[in-house]
Formats: C-alpha cells, sequence, structure tokens
C-alpha cells in the first residue's frame, strides 16, 4: 500500500535489516508513518481503515472461523483486527522480518501491542517455506505483505497462491493485499492468471480513505475454493468504481461469467 500524501517531518528511527531498510517519520498531518524500502506501509491517523476493511469481509462471510494465518502483518494491527472477533481461538503470524516487528513495538504499541495476547504465535519465517511445511489448516487466511518488490515478488506468483491453497480449510477464504497490480499493468496479467489458475472463486474488494484533497485506494483480493453468497452489509467494499480498477473488474466480470456458463 503506496501513500503519497504524508508530509514528512522527521525521521526517528532508520535501520536496515537483513531484508530490508526500516523507517519511522513524524509527519505534520498523520503522526508517525513506517516506511519500508522507502514506500510508506501506514500511518497512526488512517491505519485503520485499512487493516479493518482487510479483516471486515472474510470474517463478515465465514460463519464462525476459529483458526487465523496471518502472513506479513508484523506491525500487529490485522491481528488486532481479528481479535475482535470471539470465534478465533488461535492466530499464527508468519513475518519474515523481525525487525519490523521490534520496530513496530517500541513506535506503534497501539498496534504491535496485541502481539503478546496469548492467542498470537509469531513465526518468523519465510512465508513460502512456512506454507510448504505446516501441518496446519485455516479458516482465513490474510496476506498482509507489501507490494511485489525485493522479498514480497514470491507472495505474487502461482506456486504461492497454491501452495497457500493447501493449506486452507474447505470453507476457508484468503484475502490478498493487490494494489499495486491493479496499476501496474506490467504485473496484472500474470497475477491475475495465476490467481485464475489457483481458486474456483475469486473477487475484489477496496477501501477509500481521504487525506486532505486526495482519496487514496487499496485492493484486496478474495479467494475461496467455491461460490460464496455475498452479505448485503460489505456488497458496496466490491464495487470498483474508480478508473485504475477499470482492467481488474473487467476480469472479475469475465470469471463471474465463465463460471456461471460453465
Amino acid at each position: 500500500m503506496k501513500i503519497t500524501s504524508a508530509k514528512l517531518k522527521s525521521r526517528i528511527f532508520h535501520k536496515q535489516s537483513e531484508f530490508q531498510k526500516i523507517e519511522v517519520y513524524e509527519t505534520e498531518n498523520v503522526g508517525k508513518s513506517l516506511f519500508l524500502d522507502d514506500i510508506e506501509q501506514f500511518s497512526e491517523a488512517d491505519e485503520i481503515e485499512y487493516h479493518r476493511t482487510m479483516t471486515k469481509v472474510p470474517f463478515s462471510i465465514h460463519s464462525k472461523p476459529n483458526k487465523i494465518l496471518i502472513i506479513g502483518g508484523g506491525d500487529g494491527a490485522i491481528a488486532r483486527e481479528c481479535l475482535r472477533y470471539k470465534s478465533v481461538e488461535s492466530i499464527d503470524l508468519c513475518e519474515i522480518d523481525e525487525e519490523v516487528v521490534s520496530t513496530c513495538r517500541k513506535y506503534f504499541p497501539q498496534m504491535a501491542n496485541c502481539l503478546k495476547k496469548d492467542k498470537i504465535n509469531i513465526i518468523y519465517q519465510d512465508a513460502q517455506y512456512f506454507i510448504k511445511t505446516t501441518k496446519n489448516k485455516y479458516d482465513i487466511i490474510l496476506v498482509d505483505s507489501t507490494d511485489p518488490i525485493n522479498q514480497a515478488v514470491p507472495l505474487f506468483k502461482e506456486t504461492f497462491y497454491k501452495n497457500v491453497k493447501k493449506v486452507l480449510n474447505p470453507d476457508g477464504l484468503i484475502v490478498f493485499q493487490m494494489q499495486t497490480v491493479a496499476v501496474n499493468a506490467k504485473i496484472r496479467s500474470e497475477v491475475l492468471e495465476s490467481l485464475y489458475d489457483s481458486f474456483k472463486y475469486i473477487d475484489f474488494f477496496n477501501c477509500a480513505y481521504r487525506r486532505e484533497e486526495s482519496v487514496d485506494l487499496t485492493l484486496f483480493c478474495l479467494c475461496n475454493k467455491k461460490e460464496i453468497k455475498m452479505p448485503s452489509k460489505i456488497e458496496k467494499l466490491f464495487s470498483l468504481k474508480h478508473a485504475e480498477y477499470k482492467k481488474i473488474k473487467d476480469f472479475r466480470d469475465k470469471i463471474k461469467w465463465l463460471n456461471k456458463n460453465a
């Protein structure tokens, strides 16, 4: 998720981890912000819009999710939102970079403090290796990855999609962060083709939040092994009206038509 309207005031933390450059900035307009490899990941003022939307959709659809897997999400905010649901019994959080977690615990405790909860098990590991080796099965899987650069590139490939599908329970749901796919034509067709080859049901939803005079958008992909019924309370999140989503909407409509006429 890239946001361009934060007005940076001062850098209060900087570290080069084994995987990426980690920075925390104080801003003039949105509180503290976390940057990874020069791309803003979230800010204190509006991080909840992204994280709450990403979790609200699958939790509104699934009748009683007990076991949750979060891939990425080292800041703790997705886990925080998952813990709001009483049915959740356990959360495995697979984060490749331990330094992200320690940084967020220090500078963003309102997000990361939840990682101390007994229900949360943090696994510091490459997600590709984890999903190939784990024996666990999950009701909801949330892939809260960075955009497809550096170590996140494999998380947008067909091999990853098919492997993560194997650890999904029959009625389970997967959500992927997909914003860059929508706006980058070079990778869009490959990613969408890989999703089509991996899942029976594919749909897309988004969150939007205003910063000063601009509206920031984030796209998510919802996947399942079979057709699902969409609750009316979240239907508006699946309305892809913005111009940059036209190709995504065309793809979704084509898949729905193919499934209907199969």
